[in-house]
């Protein structure tokens, strides 16, 4: 990593993008490109506060900043107490998402400050599409109340992507105009927003030992808010994470996670941010994550139920046959058992034999047998010696402070031992997979659990157009895409080819595929199964893309384009531009058939750059394309 430091020992100054007036208490930092800018300021009032323009556009209006630590609110009545220290922090690093590379570069300002004998510093990043800020805690800080950090949307604020509270962020997600988000209840993040023809999106990144972050709405104000501690916490570390676990420290300091706000002009933009990951730790030096690989994962208990140990080679051969690298043992494994066997010798021989076909082994466990750390790090080993690949972790406490611990040592342990991991009945993530990028999924989505027949659960039409600009917007996340069993598909009319369009839209680098096998091997798509990528080298999300109504991704691997598009609950016609491509090619079209939503309407033909695709959706409708 590149990074310049340099110290300011005047009181009023421009130099590389900050602009500081001390007597004024204003400090402006400028992004890289000079395009986004930061303006921290300590009112008449002495409230610390800050606000951000887009160009000459005010895209958050002044807004309350500081952490009550102690009984005292560090953003009440605080001065600045020396000049700010300037670092300029360029890198780029490789990741698994929608592109290969991620550019990490910033101006960051660290501003001493002083409140009621309490010292502490404001970190403030600004990047190209984004700033974030973060506390350090006060030496000898013993409890956190709260955070009075906010952002003030501007009135003329329109649509807005969110949803609602939920322990584990499996609420519905939603696009209203502002006034129509509840106030005064817990949303859960990140929230996007439209602004002045702008995109900004707010979550927080860097989470080790806080208590999991929400918001409150007032007026068109969103206050952090910590649901599952409303008392706060003490400052305690885990007895049982060891030295080399992640413990909320930034250049020597406790510090608060950081408060992010993505800003962009377009939505291919917003989609493509790595901001949250940027802000996140490098893995630790002498980490190897090349054992890390994406792939495609069949799983059963979406459409079956537990599995059933004499039915499990025959899953493993049908992974085999759509050519895809895992298969997940979910719940139900554990009352394995036979004459003269318990559960881990006959979870051996299945894994034994899924290696004998060429496909990797992930296993469930209900997190309640590893919440000690000790316990975890045995059950870990035990899954390990089994040549097990990855483990999934569900039904996971409220995420208190404590419990945010427990994540950080899980992803230490899984990292040393070398297992992928997928959190589930989770809270969000908040960009570590940069450091731990063996974290390669998780759930913390409402995603295709809500839409089955044996729990009499139904999807509304609008999930899947507002998810990609809430949750998703945090990372990764297992939807468990591509249902294709007709009569699960008789609740909610959703087609063939939009559930397909949930596999190139939904990222998730170990993607698990919900239903039942029969429907993926008798299947017309069969085939571009057997194609379809996890990860991504490029990724545009196409102008017909309206929050809440339609949206439409093209995404490259290598020379390949697919083309995902999920319709809401309005039939439309889109018109898709094929400008992106470089060359004429030949192209398999997937429609949805108007006679049959468990049903395709498939065409193979020659396609050019020059090209406009015109595509009429019904409600639940989608489209999928491979050029």
């Amino acid at each position: 990593m590149k990074k310049i430091i340099v110290c300011i020992i005047t009181s009023s100054f421009l130099l590389a993008g900050i602009n500081w007036a001390f007597a004024e208490n204003i400090i402006k930092i400028t992004s890289p490109n000079k395009q986004l800018s930061a303006l921290v300021t300590i009112t008449k009032e002495g409230r610390l506060s800050y606000s951000i323009m887009s160009k000459k556009t005010r895209v958050l209006e002044t807004s309350p900043l500081g952490i009550t630590v102690d009984g005292i609110d560090l953003g009440k009545n605080t001065k600045v107490i020396s000049d700010p220290i300037i670092s300029e922090i360029n890198e780029n690093y490789p990741v698994m998402g929608s592109h290969t590379i991620a550019y990490n570069h910033a101006r960051e300002v660290t501003i001493p400050l002083e409140t009621s004998g309490k010292l502490f510093k404001l970190i403030v990043r600004v990047y190209n599409d984004g700033v974030a800020i973060r506390y350090t805690i006060p030496e000898g800080a013993k409890h956190i109340y709260n955070e009075s950090t906010s952002w003030k949307l501007p009135k003329k604020t329109n649509k807005v992507a969110w949803s609602g509270f939920s322990q584990c962020y499996e609420e519905l997600s939603q696009a209203t105009t502002l006034v129509e988000i509840p106030q005064d209840k817990p949303l859960m993040g990140p929230i996007t927003f439209e602004v002045a023809g702008r995109y900004i999106s707010i979550s927080e990144a860097d989470c080790q030992t806080f208590s999991d972050m929400a918001f409150i709405r007032k007026g068109n104000n969103f206050k952090v808010v910590f649901p599952f501690e409303k008392q706060g916490w003490d400052i305690k570390k885990r007895d049982d994470n060891g030295p080399s676990v992640l413990n909320g420290m930034y250049q020597g300091q406790s510090v608060s996670p950081w408060r992010t706000t993505i800003v962009t002009q377009n939505l291919t933009d917003l989609i493509n941010s790595d901001l949250l990951m940027n802000l996140c730790p490098a893995p630790a030096k002498e980490t190897d994550f090349s054992w890390v690989k994406p792939g495609r994962c069949l799983w059963q208990w979406w459409s079956v139920g537990s599995p059933v140990y004499e039915d499990q080679k025959n899953w493993y051969d049908a992974a085999a046959k759509l050519k895809w690298e895992y298969y997940l043992i979910d719940d139900g494994w554990r009352k394995w058992h036979s004459q003269d066997k318990d559960q881990w010798a006959l979870l051996a021989e299945v894994v034994d034999y899924g290696k004998s076909v060429g496909v990797k082994s992930i296993v469930w466990v209900d997190s309640k047998e590893m919440l000690e750390g000790s316990k975890r790090r045995i059950y870990l080993e035990k899954v390990k010696a089994l040549g097990i690949d990855g483990i999934k972790i569900d039904f996971i406490p409220d995420a208190t402070a404590n419990i945010m611990q427990w994540y950080m040592g899980t992803m230490q342990d899984c990292a040393e031992l070398k297992l992928l991991l997928n959190f589930h009945g989770s809270v969000k993530p908040t960009g570590l997979t940069r450091t731990y990028p063996m974290d390669i999924t998780r759930e913390a989505v409402r995603g295709n659990e809500y839409h089955m027949t044996r729990y009499h659960r139904v999807a509304p039409l609008e999930q899947d157009v507002c998810v990609p600009f809430t949750r998703y917007m945090a990372g990764a996340a297992d939807y468990t895409p591509v249902i294709l069993d007709p009569e699960q598909l008789t609740t909610t009319k959703f087609t063939w080819p939009h559930e397909f369009a949930q596999a190139i839209v939904f990222l998730s680098p170990v993607t698990h595929f919900t239903d039942q096998y029969k429907f993926y091997l008798e299947n017309p798509m069969f085939d571009l199964f057997q194609e379809i990528p996890t990860v991504w080298d490029e990724t545009k999300v196409l102008s017909c893309t309206s929050i809440g109504e339609v949206v439409a991704y093209a995404r490259r691997k290598d020379t390949t384009w697919w083309i995902g598009v999920l319709n809401g609950a309005t039939e439309r016609e889109v018109k898709i531009p094929l400008d992106f491509l470089k060359k004429s090619t030949n192209a398999t079209l997937i429609y949805d058939d108007k006679q049959n939503n468990s049903s395709i309407d498939r065409r193979e033909q020659m396609v050019s750059p020059k090209d406009v695709l015109t595509i009429k959706l019904v409600p639940g409708g989608g489209f999928v394309a491979r050029l």
